[in-house]
């Protein structure tokens, strides 16, 4: 039980809750991306269906087997997640593991394409009609995709199994992929639907297939209000027969109401020696010096991020540009900040004269996935702050800095939470940066 989940006391603490018959019908898992709140949140669905007991990882009992696969009837999964960075870091682990020399042999190929698979399943297992039935017209769009998605997965099983050719595997390992990041960027919510949780409560209140229905919901703080609303009412009185485990990276950012109603377990960032041993043991791949595992999946984004720093920065010299144009009183650091950043990234003056807001956006891949928007953002506002850390602002200026970090927040929020456009929140975030000042 919890072998898979390196260096995170939590699994201790879960171990001795399930031990002792203290675990409660609803938690939350919280802290840094990428380390571990989702393997722990389906080990522990795992581990309340296994019929052995104690769960061990190669358990063979029914219920085990379809856990691992990401099929048990008892499990759904829902909120927003950038699942493509996964199946794109799976792929490469995948596509590695059968490549002329490579080590490991059978074994290691075996491993590899299973992560494969479950990365996939990660994803389409949040289109489950019984989550998404009250959603109709998105769901309606998105079936045949992922059917398709579904079909191409159960190719590529039989082309492995097969020993197919490296040419015949990598293409459809490509095709999966490139599905995979359109049924994510195209219908998949950035928030948990106020629908979904009405379906999940229904479907937490039907009799289980095995031992126990368990609920992850990802990224909570994601929820919408009304969702919140609609998920206390289940908190409040849950199923005898149902678990919910929630996860975030952002504890602050869940209502005091839910958190009330939940027990709470601690994941902290692991080690350098540990995140290496994550990345060495599940992906066969190094870090670089320093790096962390969300530093890891980065580098599968489509959009590098120096490019999404750059991007920032552009921003930045717009707003400053309209400001200047409108005669609007000037900002003494954060002008040579933004100046030697760009200087420093090659970026080419002439280029960077021409940007609008959506030529900024088409360059961050329409800031798709999601993790591209926040990253852009949070580059803004390390500008800011660094502009902030030369000891040159005056009262006025810090007044306006104050005001931009608060419509930053307020602008990742509509993206995340209220689905608008990210190149309309951008529009409106440059007015009211260009009217603090």
């Amino acid at each position: 039980m919890f072998e898979n989940l390196i260096s995170q006391s939590a699994a201790n603490l879960l171990m001795d809750d399930i031990a002792s018959g203290r675990l409660p019908p609803s938690i939350l898992f919280y802290g840094p991306p990428a380390e571990g709140k989702m393997t722990a949140a389906l080990e522990l669905a795992r581990a309340l269906s296994c019929r052995s007991g104690d769960a061990p990882w190669t358990c063979d009992c029914r219920d085990c087997a379809m856990h691992r696969a990401l099929t048990h009837p008892d499990l759904a999964i829902t909120g927003p997640r950038d699942c493509i960075l996964e199946i794109r870091a799976s792929a490469a682990t995948l596509l590695a593991s059968r490549a002329p020399g490579a080590s490991g042999g059978s074994s290691r190929r075996s491993a590899a394409r299973f992560l494969f698979v479950r990365s996939i399943r990660k994803l389409t297992a949040r289109f489950s009609g019984e989550l998404n039935d009250g959603d109709d017209t998105r769901l309606a769009r998105a079936m045949p995709l992922l059917a398709s998605v579904s079909e191409s997965l159960e190719d590529l099983e039989t082309m492995l199994d097969s020993e197919a050719d490296a040419a015949g595997v990598e293409k459809a390992v490509s095709s999966l992929v490139e599905s995979s990041a359109k049924l994510e960027d195209e219908f998949l919510p950035d928030g948990v639907p106020v629908s979904v949780i009405r379906n999940a409560a229904s479907w937490a209140r039907l009799t289980p297939y095995g031992r126990k229905k368990v609920l992850i919901v990802e990224n909570a703080d994601r929820m919408q209000d009304s969702a919140r609303n609609a998920f206390l009412k289940i908190l409040e009185e849950p199923p005898r027969d149902a678990m919910f485990i929630l996860t975030t990276s952002r504890r602050g950012a869940i209502i005091p109401t839910i958190l009330s109603r939940v027990r709470t377990y601690a994941f902290v960032e692991r080690q350098p020696r540990d995140r290496e041993e994550v990345v060495s043991r599940v992906f066969r791949d190094t870090l670089a010096p320093g790096e962390s595992l969300s530093g890891y999946f980065d580098r599968f984004l489509p959009v590098s991020p120096e490019s999404i720093r750059t991007s920032a920065l552009v921003f930045l010299s717009l707003v400053l540009s309209e400001a200047l144009d409108a005669a609007l009183p000037p900002l003494t650091s954060l002008p040579s900040v933004i100046e030697s950043a760009l200087a420093a990234s090659g970026a080419r003056a002439g280029t960077r004269d021409a940007q609008t807001i959506p030529s900024i956006v088409a360059a961050l891949n329409k800031c798709k996935p999601a993790k591209v928007w926040r990253l852009f953002l949070s580059e803004i506002m390390s500008a800011v702050s660094a502009s902030v850390r030369t000891g040159q602002v005056t009262a006025r200026e810090s007044g306006v800095y104050a005001k931009w970090l608060e419509s930053i927040r307020i602008a990742q929020t509509s993206v995340d939470i209220l689905n608008i456009s990210p190149t309309q929140v951008l529009e409106r975030l440059s007015c009211e940066m260009r009217d603090a000042l």
